[in-house]
């Protein structure tokens, strides 16, 4: 997930933007715009315009600036934004299409790796875990939005359940816990597909 941004710096970035300084929410944006991508990427894929749904995620941002407690820390606000606009984007998806293995790309592949490892499959061969990877997507698709989430801000973005539990509005051990039910029930998923392949 890369260095964790400064809370104290994006507290006074906050208030300089609730005081009507642009700039301010232009380095709000600057720090955090790779951060939402990738967000938006796992979420979507290619299944979407990232970079409009990073610009919706800003815009409610901004407009939600006065809410926001600086008391708090605003990173795992922002992520919470950020998730909620994630999951519309997946609602409104779902009612038109379903996602197919043609749109994964390698580098998608490549951001599944750890989550592969954990599957306890046998080493393959590059086609076949290509194909694999795209199953693993595929029963990402099929978790509860809770049990997706965990499962990318944990073993994709790898974000401390501190955070995780902020980003999330649940307690750090009710964010294991989900990480512990979407692990399992993504394994049984991917398991009975290869069955289902091999069979």
């Amino acid at each position: 997930m890369g260095k964790e941004p400064n809370p104290d710096e994006d507290r006074e970035l906050v208030a300089r933007c609730c005081k009507g300084d642009p700039l301010a929410f232009e380095e709000l944006v600057r720090k955090h715009q790779q951060m939402v991508l990738n967000l938006a990427y796992h979420y979507l894929g290619y299944q979407n315009d990232i970079e409009d749904v990073a610009q919706k995620i800003f815009t409610k941002v901004y407009f939600s600036l006065p809410k926001f407690d600086t008391r708090r820390p605003f990173f795992p606000w922002l992520y919470r934004i950020a998730i909620n606009q994630c999951y519309d984007e997946l609602r409104r998806l779902r009612r038109t299409k379903i996602r197919t293995f043609s749109e994964l790309t390698s580098e998608e592949s490549s951001s599944v790796e750890n989550l592969i490892s954990q599957q306890e499959i046998a080493p393959a061969a590059d086609e076949n875990r290509k194909e694999m990877v795209a199953l693993l997507y595929r029963m990402l698709d099929q978790l509860p939005d809770q049990q997706r989430s965990a499962v990318i801000l944990r073993d994709i973005e790898d974000m401390p359940y501190s955070q995780m539990a902020e980003a999330m509005q649940c307690t750090e051990q009710a964010a294991r816990l989900k990480v512990f039910r979407a692990r399992s029930r993504l394994k049984s998923l991917v398991g009975r597909a290869l069955k289902k392949n091999l069979g």
